[in-house]
């Protein structure tokens, strides 16, 4: 996938943690930021499908989900 540049701007103090994190990871800044926004972009978008999912869900199905999860914590293993 090409990568494309962006210019980003952010309080010190979170400069501080990506600076401190990227130390930790042994990466540059960049490439922690960049992993960050990748994920956080796919867990909103996982958030937007989950959410128009259960905005379109009937009753009675919803009702019978939660049924089939309460049986499914029964389970061992």
């Amino acid at each position: 996938m090409p990568l494309q540049r962006i210019n980003l701007n952010v309080p010190a103090e979170i400069r501080d943690g990506l600076r401190a994190v990227a130390k930790r990871l042994n990466k540059t800044e960049s490439e922690v930021a960049r992993d960050l926004l990748v994920e956080g972009l796919r867990r909103r978008e996982k958030e937007a499908f989950y959410e128009k999912v259960s905005q379109q869900m009937t009753p009675a199905l919803r009702s019978r989900l939660l049924e089939i999860s309460e049986a499914l914590e029964g389970f061992d293993g």
